[in-house]
């Protein structure tokens, strides 16, 4: 793997949005980490708009699933404790998912590609590759 994919950059992509589909096509080889909340969030969006999940499930066949969150619990663990102890407010705002997305990629040493900056660049440890778009 080569990069951690965040549900704002598979939502560009499933809807071939030009910023998504250009940096996909620029890193035609990479291989694409795709963890667990990330596929529930993206499974969850596609459901509540009536999307075919047979479908949904073809489409995340792009990257490899990071499906075992044991390896990523002391990544979550102590990016919680920092946000809890950092500035008011920040813990609250990131939510639950964001915070084992974050953990996953510090956990596997990767980027995170996101378009969603506000969350994840209060992160300690975390690289991000932010996208831009409409």
């Amino acid at each position: 793997m080569e990069l951690i994919a965040d549900t704002s950059f598979l939502i560009g992509l499933w809807r071939r949005q030009e910023w998504a589909v250009e940096f996909a096509a620029e890193r035609a080889s990479a291989v694409i980490g795709i963890p667990w909340v990330v596929r529930g969030e993206f499974f969850h969006g596609a459901r509540r708009a009536g999307h075919d999940l047979g479908e949904v499930e073809r489409f995340l066949e792009l990257g490899i699933p990071v499906n075992d969150p044991t390896p990523v619990v002391a990544a979550y663990a102590r990016l919680c404790a920092e946000l809890q102890t950092g500035a008011p407010g920040v813990y609250r705002q990131v939510g639950q998912n964001d915070l084992w997305i974050a953990a996953t990629a510090i956990d596997c040493g990767l980027p995170l590609v996101t378009r969603n900056l506000r969350h994840f660049g209060a992160m300690e440890g975390l690289r991000v590759q932010t996208l831009q778009g409409d």
